[in-house]
């Protein structure tokens, strides 16, 4: 007897009816075997986390969470803390490299001393024997990226370490750790990097040094045989059938498993299935259309409030009327066809068709563009929209949509009515 939400949907828990696809799965092991750091990359419900949740279970990884405010320490420290290794005394320390300030932590550490190759940290670390054990107390600053790898394979430590939503780190310790990730794989300690974007080598454009040393792993696209494995992986489960119905979830969800998983389950709802059922149920397409309804009113009510979050802006002065970049582009946006859509937005298309509409058209600088698109991910941050929504693809030039599920809400919303209710900042004329 299984529940329908855990046979479909989306879940932090591995679902049911998660499928390997040979072009992910088979790359990730890949990358496991190899011992390579591994990049996890697309769109946001698009199957990163399950990819890591199937293949290593949790003794094999300790997992960190990255926020807008981590910084490499807090990440470091929350490393160290998972381990369990006891630190005996702490100070913060700050140090000045090229007329930048760095925060470091440096502690006193104690660990495990199994004797014979430590003889070269004889200087710097004292032994103590405590109820049967020796222990050797050990200086680390924290900070340092080669600190935290010798304290690491001090204590033999062999496990995977997953940074989740590394997206919303600012960009300044995205850099930092992808230098770092350098100095982590001369010591064999390995990454596995989980981020919302849609791009290659992202990491490679912060360090050019990581370029084939990394294993990227896109977890795009879904094909539509791999959409329809997941009906008919439920099938023996709830014994429920989509065959009449599937092409149309299909065509509804933009190649978006998330929102697909999420039709089903809410089709299985419509139609009464809470749970395995004893005879077989077919799935209608009245069920499927109560699914896409309920999906629709779920994303539209967080959709919009982003968008109100995302036009926002505050004149710096009460004469200064500014230029309003957010609000011209979600107009753009909201006007452009799916098709245009889905391939993303060009920077030079984008100005140009802001330049057509804009209050202070002669003022909208290429230099404006360029400030407005370098800071899309950042800002979006900054306004409490999680996951982002768009994000700017400098190999492409273009502007695209990393929230799979607004391209649903795209299709299926009322975008004239969405315009219509956007707020107007004040000093421009509609």
């Amino acid at each position: 007897m299984r529940l329908t939400n855990q046979v479909f949907g989306v879940s932090n828990e591995l679902i049911d009816t998660y499928i390997e696809r040979p072009k992910v799965d088979k790359l990730f092991l890949e990358g496991l075997q190899k011992n390579k750091h591994i990049i996890i990359y697309g769109a946001s419900k698009q199957g990163k986390t399950s990819l890591t949740n199937k293949h290593l279970a949790e003794n094999e990884y300790v997992k960190v969470n990255c926020s807008p405010t981590s910084s490499t320490l807090d990440i470091f420290n929350s490393i160290v803390r998972q381990l369990n290794v006891e630190i005996l005394e702490s100070t913060d320390t700050t140090t000045t490299v090229g007329g930048e300030v760095k925060i470091g932590l440096k502690a006193k550490i104690r660990i495990p001393f199994l004797g014979g190759a430590d003889a070269e940290t004889e200087a710097k670390a004292s032994k103590q024997r405590e109820k049967g054990a020796n222990y050797k107390v050990v200086d680390y600053n924290l900070a340092l990226a080669q600190d935290l790898s010798e304290l690491l394979r001090s204590i033999n430590f062999n496990k995977r370490i997953i940074l989740e939503n590394f997206h919303y780190l600012e960009e300044d310790v995205q850099k930092q750790l992808s230098i770092d990730l350098r100095i982590f794989e001369d010591y064999n300690i390995l990454f596995i990097i989980l981020g919302i974007w849609r791009e290659k080598n992202r990491l490679s454009q912060f360090n050019g040094d990581l370029v084939d040393r990394v294993i990227e792993v896109p977890v795009e696209p879904w094909e539509k045989d791999d959409l329809v494995k997941i009906t008919l992986e439920g099938l023996p489960l709830l014994n429920v059938n989509f065959k009449n119905v599937v092409d149309y979830i299909i065509d509804s969800c933009f190649d978006s498993v998330g929102v697909f998983q999420e039709i089903c389950k809410e089709s299985c709802y419509s139609a009464g299935i809470k749970e395995t059922q004893k005879d077989l149920i077919i799935i209608t397409k009245v069920n499927v259309n109560a699914a896409i309804e309920k999906k629709l009113n779920d994303y539209a009510s967080r959709h919009i409030r982003c968008l109100e979050s995302f036009i926002e802006q505050k004149a710096k002065s009460s004469d200064e009327v500014p230029l309003y970049i957010p609000y011209y582009f979600a107009k753009i946006l909201l006007n452009e066809s799916m098709e245009n859509i889905t391939v993303g937005l060009k920077r030079k298309n984008i100005q140009e068709k802001i330049k057509e509409i804009h209050h202070r058209s002669e003022n909208v600088r290429p230099s404006d563009m360029g400030y407005f698109l370098k800071s899309l991910v950042s800002n979006q941050i900054k306004k409490n929209i999680s996951p982002p929504i768009f994000d700017y693809d400098i190999s492409t030039s273009s502007v695209k949509i990393i929230d799979s599920t607004f391209y649903f809400f795209l299709k299926n919303c009322d975008r004239e009515e969405v315009i219509e209710n956007l707020m107007v900042p004040a000093g421009i004329e509609n």
